[in-house]
Parts: structure tokens; sequence; C-alpha cells
């Protein structure tokens, strides 16, 4: 790649990612005043089993986004090619995810729907309640599904400045929805609140495809693509993704049901407060992967294994440390950060989102790993030793929860299961992409971890001599931030990064 080429394609990645981040900013201040708001709605009980049996809402979130980022791989390769045709591609993604939707349909009408009424721990009189809200789901689930064609189209294209502005829309949408059902006081806010959600998600189904359909007509119009084999290679790939998505998935709703049979709703509601936090702390982390894989996985179908070791371990850094830009900050007043913004902390949600935290901190550690996965595309093993290490967490903590071990026990084994799939997959990536190992250990991890060190003894420090005014406590965090900052500045950034950062606050004499 030419050097006037790779400066371009360096300020896209850099405008995508302040796009992304723009927004994350916005719907993460939207989203932690909102789940204040719900929480006072609801109550901890109601809050947890919308957790509980809203997990179809999370099954959807996984699915939908490893869906998006496998059908955005096949309609970049297709885009590099002379001789593409992007609609035949599309197509086959519509018909699979049609399909996939409707499979998913029916296990959730079958198996999904027995669960509810005879397994799930809800408290008396809330069962009609829950089949209200498990019902709302799967529409969302299925529409989000359906949708994932149209909105990986719009990622394929470098769109991101667009899907921005509409997921902050939404967001704003969902919030005056629910500041207006703050003013309900009957007994159906449960049910009203799964609603939102539902036409949130339908929402952005018809503007996604509308603008397709007004952008690329050539490529969304409909076309029945015949012949196995056009199906089999997207179909292999994604069922393979679909694993590690599916494992993923059954973690996370298999802790909640876990939580649930063994401790009741009210742990669930402080297990979600918790999944909160983390998830507007990890989005926040990990969307340097978002706007730089389009080019990881152009430049390794061009052949430019130069350019995208330099992106993988760039962005593998770049990740953790803004990581511990967040994290640390946040967590060395945690308790109170909690207090500022619920009021009521449920019964521990403290313990649940330190460890929230921690565990997030592990799974940050792959930062541009993804996208080069997706561009190496023999994904086989990969998927099926993550999906191990994924679901071997939940019958040990089944056994862990019998035997009278604590709620935040499963923490500590997805912590440990983390740690250990990050090296099994790390080895490998030497072994089959003959990716240098050792050399992203090195540029992504040294340089974090000797700032984390550094943070974490001053954290220690202030829990011994901790401050009791709220006027002390934002001090520590605002103090925090600022020691963060000059540690990844000097420490956390090569010599030239800093000087390309420190530039703009320079003046000329």
């Amino acid at each position: 790649m030419k050097v006037s080429q790779t400066r371009s394609a360096n300020r896209r990645i850099v405008k995508n990612t302040a796009y992304m981040y723009v927004r994350l900013f916005t719907m993460m201040v939207i989203g932690l005043y909102t789940s204040r708001l719900v929480l006072e709605i609801l109550g901890a009980s109601d809050y947890g089993l919308f957790s509980v049996v809203g997990g179809v809402l999370a099954m959807f979130t996984f699915i939908s986004g490893s869906l998006t980022s496998a059908t955005s791989r096949f309609l970049n390769v297709e885009m590099g090619k002379k001789d593409g045709n992007v609609n035949r591609i599309f197509n086959i993604n519509v018909l699979l995810h049609v399909l996939l939707s409707c499979i998913i349909l029916l296990l959730a009408e079958s198996i999904g729907l027995w669960y509810i009424y005879n397994k799930l721990n809800v408290a008396d009189g809330k069962l009609d309640d829950a089949v209200f809200v498990y019902q709302m789901s799967i529409l969302t689930a299925c529409l989000g599904i359906v949708n994932t064609p149209y909105q990986s189209l719009f990622i394929a294209h470098e769109r991101f400045r667009f899907l921005a502005v509409l997921d902050i829309a939404n967001s704003f949408v969902r919030l005056g929805c629910i500041l207006l059902l703050s003013l309900y006081h009957g007994d159906y806010a449960l049910r009203l609140y799964s609603i939102i959600f539902c036409l949130t998600t339908a929402n952005s189904f018809v503007v996604f495809h509308w603008l397709a359909w007004r952008q690329w007509e050539g490529t969304v119009k409909f076309r029945l693509v015949r012949g196995w084999k056009n199906y089999k290679e997207v179909l292999v790939f994604g069922n393979w993704n679909m694993l590690s998505t599916v494992s993923y998935m059954a973690r996370s709703s298999g802790s909640d049901l876990l939580l649930n049979s063994f401790f009741g709703t009210a742990v669930n509601g402080a297990f979600a407060i918790s999944k909160t936090v983390s998830q507007c702390i990890g989005t926040f982390s990990s969307n340097f992967d978002s706007a730089s894989s389009p080019q990881i996985i152009q430049g390794y179908a061009a052949d430019d294994k130069a350019r995208v070791t330099y992106l993988v371990n760039k962005i593998g850094r770049y990740g953790l440390l803004l990581f511990i830009f967040l994290y640390f900050p946040l967590n060395i007043e945690l308790d109170y950060v909690l207090h500022l913004w619920l009021g009521k902390v449920p019964e521990g949600a403290l313990e649940f989102t330190r460890l929230n935290l921690l565990v997030l901190g592990v799974s940050l550690s792959c930062g541009g790993l993804g996208p080069l996965l997706r561009a190496y595309g023999r994904i086989k093993w990969f998927q099926i030793e993550l999906s191990f290490f994924f679901l071997i967490c939940i019958p040990i903590g089944y056994v862990l929860f019998y035997l009278g071990y604590p709620p935040y026990t499963i923490l500590v084994l997805f912590m440990l299961a983390d740690l250990l799939h990050r090296i099994v997959q790390l080895v490998l990536f030497r072994l089959f992409v003959h990716f240098d190992s050792l050399l992203y250990v090195k540029e992504a991890y040294l340089r974090p971890a000797f700032i984390a060190v550094l943070l974490s003894a001053l954290t220690l420090w202030y829990s011994q001599h901790p401050l009791e005014t709220d006027a002390g406590r934002l001090t520590v965090i605002a103090l925090t931030g600022v020691v963060t900052v000059l540690l990844i500045v000097f420490f956390g950034l090569t010599k030239q990064e800093r000087k390309t950062f420190l530039s703009p606050f320079k003046h000329e004499n």
C-alpha cells in the first residue's frame, strides 16, 4: 500500500472510531440514566425478572453481533474482488438469516416456553408478566436477526457516521418512552417496558431496509441464488462463528438461570446492574475492532501482512489502554459511584460489578484478533476451543452453587476460563495463521500491564486511607483520571504516538 493510501486509510479509521465513540459516549450516558429510571420504576425483583426472561434480548445482541461481523466479512471480500458479485452474497445471507430466525422462533415457542412455565423461579402472580416479556423478546430477536444483512451492508461500506446517528436517535426515543413510563403507576409497567424495547428495534429494521433500498438498490434487489455450493462457504463459516456466539449466549443466559434457580430474582437484579456497567465500559473499549475490521480483512485478502500486523498489534494495545482509562477512575470509588447512579444499590451489586469489570478486562485482551480471525476464515478450531471454555463454566458453576458457594463465584469461573482461552487462542494463531503471537503479547500487553500495576498499587493504598466527604471522593476520581491519562501518554504510547497525541497542545513560537 502506498504511503498516501496508508495515511488515507488511517485517517478513515480515526474518523470511523470517532463516530463510534461519540455514539458510545452518548448511549452510555443515556443507558446509565435509563437503567436507574427502570430500576426505580420496576423495582429490583421485576428488573431481575426482565433480565432473566429478557435473556432472549441478550441472545439477539450476541447472535446479531456475530452474524453482522460474519456477513460484513463476506461482503468486504466480495467488494474487494474485481469481478465481485455483492448482490449474490447479500441474497445468500438474507435467506440464511430468515431461516435462522424461523429456527429460533420454533425453538423459543417450544423448549423456551416450556422452561418459562415449568422451571422459571418467579414470584407469585408474575408468571403472566414473564410470558408476555418473553414473547416480546422473541419478536425483538427475530426482527434483529432478519435485519442483520442490511446493517452489515452499512458496516462494509464504512458508514459509521450514519450508524452512530441512528443508534443515538434510538437511544433518545427509548429514553423518552421510559420517561413517559415513569408517569404510569399501574400494574403493567414491566410489559410496557418490554414493548418499548421491541418498538425501537422495529424502528431500526424499517430505517435500515428503506435506506439500503435507496442507496444500493442493485445490491439488495432480491434474487434467489440456486446451488448448494453458493451457500456452503457462508454456512460453514457462519455455523462455526455461530457456535461461539451460542456458547457465549449459553454462558450469559445460563449464569442468569443458575443465579435465579439458587438465589432468586433479587440476586438477578444485582447481577443485571453489574452487567450494565460492564457492557458500557466494554463497548466503549472494544470499538477499535469495529472501525478497523474492514481494513484488516481487505489487507489480509491483499496479502499485505505488514499492514495487518501493524493494525492488529496497535488495536490490541489501544483497546486495553482505553479500558484502563475507564476502569481505574471508576473502580477507586466504585461503591460511591453506584450510589450516585442508582440511589439505592441492590445487595451484592458492588461485588458483582467489581468482578464483572475484571472479567471484562481479560476479555478485552483480544483486540484486533477478532478481525484477523474473520479475515483468515478457517475458524473451526478457534471456535471449538472458545466454546469449550465458555460452556464449561455452567456445569462447574452449578456444582459450586450446589455445594454452597456464593453467587459471585460464577464470575471467578468466567475470569479463569477467559484467561485459559486467551492462552490457547494465541497458540492457535501462531500454529494456523502464522501470526507472531509473541510479538502481539509484547506490543499489546506489556505497556498496559505496567500501567495497571502502578494504578492497582495506588488503588490499594487509597483503600487503606479513604476520604469520606462527597467533595473528597469526587476529587479522588478526577485525580485518578488525570494520573491515568498521564501514565497512558508517557508509558502506554510509543514516542511517535506520543508526539502525534501531544501535537495539538503545543504552540509554535
